[in-house]
C-alpha cells in the first residue's frame, strides 16, 4: 500500500507543480514573444495558431522533475539516467525551439545538427544500458515467456529505439493535446508495467531490484501528474504549445522506460499513435518521389489526413486517446501471459 500512496501523492505533485505556475509560464512566454509560427504547408486552418506561446515543454519537463525528485525513494539507480536523458531531449528541443522563435520562422536546427545531437544524446543513453547490471542486453520477448540476450547488437537496437520515439513523438505533436494526451495514457501503462515487474520476475519480498522498479513507476507517475497539469492548457484551443522542448523531452522519457522495462518490443503496441505518424510520413515522402508527386494521404502525419476529411481536432485526439488506451492495457495483457 505504501507504494499505491506514493504513486497517487506523486501524480498530484506532478499535476499541481505544472497546474499552478502554468498562467505565469503562458504569460512569461507570451512577454518574451517566444510565439508559434505555423507552416504555409500546413492545414490552413492552423494558421490561426500563430502566435500561440510555444515551449511549454518546459512546463511538463519542470512539473515531472520535481515531482519524481521529491517521490522517488528508492531506484535511483535507474531513475537518475532517465531523468539525465529526458532532460537533455528536452534541453536540445529547447535550443530548436529557441531557434524557432527568435528568427520568426518554422525553421530551427538545421536537419544534420538535431540527427547529429539525438545521436550523441542516444549514443550515451544506449551505452549506460548496455553496461547497466540493472539492464543489461537482455530484451522481453512478448508471449513466449523468453528473454534474447542481444549481446553487442543491443545498442545499435537501443539507437534505433530512442532516435525513433523522440522523432514520432516530435512528429505527433501537431494538434491541441494530441502528444500531451498519448503520453499521458502511455505514462499510465508504464506505471502498471513497472508494478508488475516484480510479480513477472517472480520476486518475493523487496530485493534491490523490485525497488528499482518501484523508482521507475513512481518517475512515470510523476510524468502522468504533469501532462494531466499541461493539459489544462494544451487541450483544444491550446494556450499553450508544448513545442520540441516536450515532445522530444517526453519522447526520450518514454524510449528510456520502454528500455529499462526491458520490454522495448511493447514500445510499438503502446505508443502505436506515434508508429502511426511516423509511419504515415514514411509513405508518404516515398510515395511522393515514386509515384512521381502522387499522395498516399491528404496530408501527413496521419492526423492531418484525418483533419482535412473534416473531423473535428478533438475528436481526432479522442480517437488517439482511446487507441492507445486499449492497446496499452493489450501489452500490459501480453506482459503478464
Amino acid at each position: 500500500m505504501a507504494l499505491v500512496h506514493r504513486l497517487l501523492l506523486v501524480v498530484l505533485l506532478g499535476f499541481l507543480f505544472t497546474a499552478i505556475p502554468g498562467p505565469a509560464v503562458i504569460r512569461f512566454l507570451k512577454k518574451m514573444d517566444f510565439r508559434q509560427t505555423e507552416r504555409k504547408e500546413g492545414p490552413q486552418s492552423h494558421l490561426g495558431k500563430t502566435g500561440t506561446p510555444t515551449m511549454g515543454g518546459v512546463l511538463v519537463l519542470g512539473g515531472w522533475l520535481l515531482a519524481a525528485l521529491i517521490g522517488v525513494k528508492e531506484g535511483y539507480a535507474l531513475v537518475l539516467p532517465v531523468l539525465l536523458c529526458m532532460v537533455l531531449c528536452g534541453l536540445m528541443g529547447f535550443l530548436d525551439d529557441f531557434i524557432k522563435t527568435s528568427s520568426g520562422t518554422s525553421m530551427g536546427l538545421l536537419p544534420y545538427q538535431k540527427v547529429l545531437l539525438q545521436f550523441v544524446i542516444s549514443l550515451l543513453a544506449a551505452s549506460w544500458l548496455y553496461k547497466s547490471e540493472a539492464v543489461g542486453s537482455v530484451i522481453t520477448l512478448p508471449f513466449s515467456g523468453k528473454s534474447w540476450d542481444m549481446g553487442v547488437f543491443y545498442l545499435p537496437f537501443a539507437l534505433f529505439v530512442l532516435i525513433g520515439t523522440m522523432n514520432a513523438v516530435n512528429l505527433t505533436d501537431g494538434l491541441d493535446g494530441l502528444a500531451a494526451g498519448i503520453s499521458l495514457i502511455v505514462q499510465i501503462g508504464f506505471v502498471l508495467l513497472f508494478c508488475l515487474m516484480p510479480l513477472a520476475e517472480g520476486f518475493s519480498g523487496f530485493n534491490e531490484q523490485s525497488m528499482d522498479y518501484g523508482g521507475m513507476a513512481t518517475f512515470s507517475a510523476a510524468g502522468a501528474g504533469a501532462l494531466m497539469g499541461f493539459l489544462l492548457f494544451n487541450a483544444y484551443p491550446a494556450r499553450i504549445f508544448m513545442g520540441d522542448t516536450g515532445s522530444l523531452a517526453i519522447g526520450g522519457a518514454i524510449a528510456m522506460e520502454a528500455l529499462v522495462s526491458k520490454s522495448p518490443l511493447l514500445l510499438p503496441f503502446m505508443g502505436i499513435c506515434f508508429v502511426m505518424s511516423a509511419l504515415s510520413v514514411m509513405i508518404q515522402v516515398g510515395a511522393y518521389k515514386l509515384r512521381k508527386g502522387k499522395r498516399v494521404f491528404r496530408m501527413a502525419p496521419l492526423h492531418h489526413h484525418f483533419e482535412l476529411m473534416g473531423v473535428s481536432e478533438p475528436k481526432i485526439t479522442a480517437w488517439y486517446m482511446l487507441l492507445t488506451a486499449v492497446c496499452c492495457a493489450a501489452s500490459i495483457y501480453i506482459f503478464t501471459k
